[in-house]
């Protein structure tokens, strides 16, 4: 038989999730922000509107699980 956890864990733990999952966005837009190769290329219009798309869904991100956690 499994132990449900009790409401302040399961509150705790959606925390520490949605806290690992805004580390991970902060490592994806790392990534976004990185050097690429060949060293000097420039994106193609597609990769950059990509990019940039990346980028807003990030912020959008970070700003639901900021108030989500507030």
């Amino acid at each position: 038989m499994s132990q449900l956890p009790t409401a302040d864990e399961m509150l705790a733990s959606a925390e520490q999730a949605m806290t690992d999952a805004y580390g991970r966005l902060g490592d994806a837009a790392d990534w976004l922000r990185s050097d690429w190769r060949p060293v000097g290329s420039a994106l193609t219009d597609e990769q950059a509107a990509r990019r940039s798309a990346m980028f807003t869904a990030i912020e959008t991100a970070k700003a639901a699980i900021n108030q989500a956690k507030a």
